[in-house]
């Protein structure tokens, strides 16, 4: 099986530096255009076999963009979701600190020890991504391609489950709106053959 794994366009609270979570933000007019000329490519270089997608509207809507140059029907999935940030959520990162002194730091250094105020548990963001893995495995062939559209933070705890990463520490990933990546399961291994990918927000893609 191989994954193409797709993060949502931007939103206002993206561009606001605030935590999104759990809130249902709204593409904005640039995300909507991130999603069009991701969907350009996708349906000029990629196929797949089915989709799935977080049901936030910025995830939905993302793959509602793809979905109709590929000719396909997201599948919504509630496990596709982003992490649950408690009071983090509609926060900048000062805004946080402010409320919270010291919090945000100690939740960096050690997240499972130090949880944010009213957040989902870090172990259970991680196994409801991996009883979304467990069940792509089981449902489709080694050679199937499913693509998934969902968040940035859960695209990381899919990689770091997949490559089993400490889910005690940060993850070494970064993931841009609308950006493309690949990982291969095939014949029993995980490769990473694409990690956020955006050319085709530069090379002028369209529908």
């Amino acid at each position: 099986m191989r994954l193409l794994l797709i993060r949502h366009g931007e939103t206002d609270w993206n561009n606001t530096g605030r935590v999104q979570g759990h809130t249902d933000t709204p593409l904005n007019a640039n995300g909507i255009a991130q999603a069009r000329q991701l969907a350009a490519r996708v349906a000029s270089e990629e196929t797949f076999a089915v989709m799935y997608a977080s049901p936030l509207a910025r995830a939905r809507v993302t793959a509602e963009i793809i979905a109709e140059q590929c000719r396909a029907t997201p599948i919504l999935d509630d496990r596709l979701k982003e992490q649950m940030l408690g009071e983090f959520e509609g926060l900048t990162d000062a805004d946080f600190e402010q409320r919270f002194p010291g919090a945000l730091a100690a939740w960096r250094t050690d997240p499972l020890r130090s949880p944010l105020p009213g957040q989902e548990k870090r172990n259970d963001f991680q196994r409801r991504v991996q009883s979304f893995l467990d069940d792509l495995r089981a449902q489709h062939t080694d050679g199937t391609r499913v693509a998934v559209v969902t968040h940035g933070g859960t695209i990381g705890m899919m990689l770091a489950t997949l490559i089993g990463l400490d889910i005690g520490k940060r993850f070494p990933f970064w993931f841009d709106n609308a950006s493309l990546s690949h990982v291969d399961l095939s014949g029993g291994r995980v490769r990473l053959r694409l990690l956020n990918d955006t050319c085709h927000l530069r090379d002028g893609h369209s529908q």
